[in-house]
C-alpha cells in the first residue's frame, strides 16, 4: 500500500500509530484534571484575562465554552503571559491598521456580544505532558511543539473536560 507521504518529525514520532495514541491518552489524562481549568475573561477592550494566574510555564491551552465545548488551540512559551497580560492576549486587536483577525479576537467579540455565558480555559503544561508520556521535559523541539499543538487540535473535541 503506498501512504500519502511522511509527516516532518523530530523527537516525537507522530507517522506512529502507537505514538499518536500515546500521546491523545496522555491528554486525556490531564484535560480531565480540573485543576488545570481556569475561568478566562474578556477584559475590555482588547484582552483576555484569567480569573486566577496561570502558570508561567510552556504548554498549550484550549478554549472552551462554559458547556466544555473546545473552541481553539493554542501553545505558549508562557501560559500566563499569553492569556493573562494585556501584551500576551491583545492578538492585533488595538491595531487600526490590521487587514484580518486572529480567530481569537472573534472569540473575544462573540463573548463581549453575550453569545457565550463565558469561557474557561485547560492549560496542558509542558512538563506534565512530557512526564506522562515519559519524556525529558527539556528536550523537545519547536517542531516537537508544534505537531503537538497540531494533535491537540484535531483531537479536541474527542476530549473529556468534565473530569
Amino acid at each position: 500500500m503506498i501512504g500519502i507521504g511522511t509527516l516532518v518529525v523530530n523527537r516525537i514520532n507522530v507517522n506512529d500509530k502507537d505514538v499518536i495514541n500515546n500521546v491523545r491518552s496522555a491528554i486525556e489524562r490531564l484535560v480531565s484534571n480540573q485543576s488545570f481549568f481556569y475561568i478566562l475573561n474578556y477584559k475590555p477592550p482588547y484582552y483576555f484575562e484569567a480569573v486566577s494566574g496561570l502558570p508561567p510555564e510552556k504548554g498549550w491551552y484550549i478554549i472552551l465554552d462554559l458547556n466544555s465545548k473546545p473552541l481553539y488551540v493554542g501553545r505558549a512559551d508562557d501560559l500566563n503571559a499569553r492569556l493573562n497580560t494585556d501584551d500576551g492576549s491583545r492578538d492585533n486587536f488595538g491595531n487600526p491598521k490590521r487587514a484580518s483577525e486572529t480567530e481569537r479576537n472573534f472569540i473575544k467579540k462573540i463573548l463581549e456580544l453575550k453569545i457565550f455565558n463565558g469561557l474557561k480555559v485547560c492549560i496542558i503544561k509542558e512538563r506534565a505532558l512530557c512526564l506522562e508520556l515519559g519524556l525529558d521535559p527539556n528536550m523537545l523541539s519547536e517542531l516537537d511543539r508544534k505537531n503537538i499543538e497540531k494533535l491537540i487540535n484535531i483531537f479536541r473535541c474527542y476530549f473529556d473536560y468534565r473530569g
